[in-house]
């Protein structure tokens, strides 16, 4: 069963929830992707030959919808969700502030993105013949007035059309998973100004293991200063590795060229956590758009079980960039 176009949350699920199995196969031939959709907890879940991936949270009443867990094909997950040091952080989650909103942290009236609608896409395989599943979401960013139906008089300041799509490569033991998003002015907002700090864009809590031994690298090859300093490095991609019980791990952000402001700027801090962000540099200049333009943001962040040299990285980057 296919959704193939933007069409109401609950019904969008409830097709979803009437297949046979009540999951949907996402694969022709061979079952490797299977996905299931709880509505009530506002949860999908990606397995692969039944392995859980992925789980995606976008319930109605959360701040913002994000990534919860992400695993590699060995079976650890690699994000952590609101430990109780940032109750705010979430897995792999997007967030900055629009027109002085705040849509990180959870505060004083923070913004809300709200979730509107949840398409799946059961593409099976890639151009590449590798194992693919993807879904779009369509995301209205509102402040915290009107995060409920019933206040939706309010003005809507950017709406958003996320797509995440999940690759899975068995020969390089790598879980890609692209984040692509499509982002318009609201209807009735004159213009936005997208600004916050300088760890705001697309950011993930990294593997308790991780904290104060998390080891960083970048394309620029650029020092880190030290392990409680919050660097910020202009970069195309930027690496952590760490361990979990003893088991080596990787996971690498890539920008896109495309992206407003360039290449991305990476933020990384070890202590007394350890955390990575893509992000625009808004903390130094921010972007402002207008009624009726448009503009996208794409990211990939890949996973492993065991650490890439340098050289690997360079060559996932290159293919990153001629994917478009």
């Amino acid at each position: 069963m296919n959704c193939r176009m933007l069409i109401p949350l609950v019904a969008c699920l409830l097709v979803l929830a009437a297949d046979a199995t009540g999951q949907g196969a996402v694969n022709s031939g061979r079952l490797l992707f299977r996905e299931s959709v709880n509505v009530e907890k506002g949860e999908l879940t990606w397995l692969f030959k039944g392995q859980p991936l992925l789980v995606y949270a976008f319930a109605r009443d959360q701040f913002k919808p994000y990534v919860r867990e992400l695993y590699t094909l060995r079976g650890e997950n690699v994000l952590r969700d609101a430990p109780a040091d940032h109750l705010h952080h979430h897995g792999l989650m997007y967030a900055i502030r629009v027109n002085d909103v705040n849509f990180w942290e959870e505060v004083n009236s923070p913004g809300f993105q709200k979730s509107i609608r949840l398409v799946t896409d059961q593409s099976g395989r890639g151009p590449d013949g590798r194992p693919r599943a993807s879904f779009t979401q369509l995301i209205h960013w509102v402040a915290s007035t009107n995060h409920t139906d019933a206040d939706a008089t309010v003005p809507v300041m950017l709406t958003e059309e996320r797509t995440l799509t999940l690759t899975v490569d068995e020969r390089n033991e790598e879980i890609a998973l692209r984040w692509e998003a499509a982002f318009a002015v609201g209807p009735g907002v004159g213009s936005v100004r997208l600004h916050g700090a300088n760890y705001n864009g697309l950011g993930l809590r990294l593997p308790q293991s991780f904290d104060k031994v998390a080891r960083f690298g970048n394309s620029a090859n650029a020092p880190y200063t030290g392990g409680n300093t919050q660097n910020v490095i202009p970069a195309q991609w930027t690496s952590v590795a760490g361990n979990s019980e003893n088991q080596d791990l990787m996971l690498v952000l890539f920008s896109h060229a495309g992206n407003a402001h360039g290449d991305g700027r990476f933020f990384t801090m070890t202590e007394p956590f350890a955390y990575l962000s893509a992000t625009q540099g808004l903390e130094e200049t921010p972007i402002q758009y207008t009624a009726g333009q448009k503009f996208q943001l794409r990211y990939l962040l890949t996973v492993y079980p065991a650490h890439k040299s340098r050289e690997f990285l360079e060559q996932r980057s290159k293919l990153w960039r001629k994917s478009d």
